[in-house]
């Protein structure tokens, strides 16, 4: 019934919204609100309908425009809004030429451009009310303006925004996250948190250490200690219990700790770049992802077992049957 938004109530004159529960007469196919249709009891042109009366639009494309404030059509000609009352804005865009407003009305078309721009402001409207009930009304998040997160994060930043709102509101720091569950320090590589990056790959490293230990022992290397089975044995339970808390920790708490660093970054920026364009442009730059980073760690990994590989012993027959 999209047609019917924008124009007035029949009954009481009101323009009908999106919101409102609209039925139509049968015969002539005006349109009412339902309180008003049944407080009047029949159509108000009901004399006419033995005349072949038809109700029609009395509104060109061309004359009504979206209101940004409810999403709601209302008339160009207006300077406020007639469903909520807010003041529009001056357009800048191009309005549609008559040609095309007369044939889409002729031809009874529907304008899924208007309609594609309503649906995309209605599906960001949740999103900022919940900023807004998170971080206030100017959504200022940690000390920064919501754009400049928009900015530094990129395409993915109604995803954390969303969630960062969500966190505030439970007042918690928990948020799950797929990502770093299974590509593991990689995730905060791509996103360029750049502490919690090396901080994960550092700790997995550490963990590893038992392990070339383990086939230092087995490969008969000079350099090896010497551990007893004993040893080996409660050094891989630990060794499995911190790598199993160390993940809970990096898929529980990665968005919270690229939030911490995305700031820090942010603030910069901020302090070098006042320009409102440079320091745009630099958020995008500088923020986003990195498929350079994520190569480039899968690189020092690569060097770093290298590195290990060199401290293995020369019977490195045992350390394969071992593995195998």
């Amino acid at each position: 019934m999209p047609k019917y938004y924008g124009c007035p109530c029949e009954g009481c004159g009101k323009p009908l919204t999106l919101q409102d529960d609209i039925v139509v007469c049968p015969d002539c196919g005006a349109p009412y609100h339902r309180t008003c249709f049944d407080l009047l009891g029949r159509c108000i042109h009901a004399p006419a309908h033995s005349a072949g009366y038809e109700w029609k639009f009395p509104y060109q494309e061309s004359q009504l425009r979206t209101c940004p404030a409810c999403g709601e059509r209302t008339l160009r000609s207006e300077p406020n809004c007639r469903c909520c009352g807010a003041l529009l804005p001056t357009e800048v865009t191009d309005q549609p030429n008559d040609r095309r407003a007369a044939q889409e009305e002729e031809n009874g078309t529907f304008d899924y451009d208007s309609f594609y721009r309503q649906f995309e402001r209605q599906t960001m409207d949740p999103l900022r009310q919940n900023m807004q009930a998170a971080f206030g009304k100017d959504e200022i998040i940690d000390g920064i303006p919501s754009r400049d997160w928009a900015d530094y994060i990129g395409a993915a930043a109604p995803v954390y925004l969303s969630d960062y709102s969500r966190m505030q509101l439970q007042h918690t720091k928990i948020s799950f996250s797929l990502s770093a569950l299974l590509f593991g320090p990689f995730y905060f590589f791509y996103r360029k948190a750049w502490k919690p990056a090396f901080g994960f790959l550092a700790a997995e490293l550490l963990l590893f250490v038992p392990t070339l230990l383990q086939m230092m022992q087995l490969s008969g290397s000079p350099l090896a200690p010497a551990l007893s089975s004993t040893a080996v044995t409660v050094l891989s339970r630990a060794v499995y219990l911190l790598s199993f808390a160390i993940m809970l920790v990096r898929t529980l708490y990665a968005k919270w700790f690229y939030r911490k660093s995305a700031a820090a970054q942010i603030r910069r920026i901020r302090k070098e770049f006042p320009d409102a364009a440079q320091r745009r442009a630099v958020l995008h730059a500088q923020g986003g992802v990195s498929w350079a980073a994520v190569m480039g760690s899968m690189v020092l990994l690569m060097v770093v077992g290298a590195c290990c590989s060199m401290l293995l012993g020369p019977d490195l027959s045992s350390l394969v049957n071992a593995l195998v």
